[in-house]
């Protein structure tokens, strides 16, 4: 999960504007957790984040495990990558339990014990475990982290231009499309 501070080089105007309008910082601190949760599905899509990483397992076995297996890192699971605004804050994690649980074993690896169902499982689907085989290592895939470096070039620039935004017109722009709130999970 990713916590966005912005604390510093905040300008007279934009300290004054802060003062006045709490519906500034308010939009403000939602537009940025938009654009860096945009950012890091970005990243992921785009492999900008994946250097590094173990290598994975061949598709053609990973299919033979779960016929959906994704061909790109990280599959659906950057779909629920997201940003919640509570109390002048913003968090950008998973999107449900389910996401956040499986996000943290691809962000800082486990290690599985392999159970009898499990070789069984393995040998039915025509991927045999070798018998001394009695761990299986799931390597961390950081995500946030690295994720960050490639994003955080970008937030100066997106927040001068919702600055000017907001000069110009008074706010940040019409209507959100969506009223729906996403709650961030740990």
């Amino acid at each position: 999960m990713i916590d966005v501070s912005i604390r510093d080089e905040i300008t007279p105007l934009i300290t004054e504007q802060m003062r006045k309008t709490p519906a500034f910082m308010r939009g403000l601190t939602k537009s940025i957790g938009w654009y860096v949760q945009k950012g890091v599905k970005t990243a992921i899509t785009r492999n900008q984040i994946s250097a590094g990483w173990e290598e994975r397992i061949p598709l053609g076995i990973r299919r033979k495990l779960d016929e959906k297996a994704p061909r790109q890192w990280y599959g659906r699971l950057k779909q629920a990558i997201g940003y919640q605004y509570k109390d002048g804050v913003v968090e950008i994690g998973w999107t449900s339990s389910t996401s956040a649980m499986e996000g943290r074993i691809q962000e800082f690896g486990t290690q599985r014990n392999v159970t009898p169902v499990l070789r069984a499982y393995f040998a039915k689907h025509g991927v045999p475990l070798k018998e001394s085989t009695t761990k299986l290592d799931v390597p961390a895939r950081p995500v946030f982290e690295p994720a960050m470096d490639v994003v955080e070039p970008g937030i100066a620039g997106h927040v001068d231009s919702k600055v000017k935004q907001f000069m110009e017109k008074g706010s940040f722009g019409g209507k959100a499309k969506s009223s729906r709130k996403y709650v961030v999970f740990k």
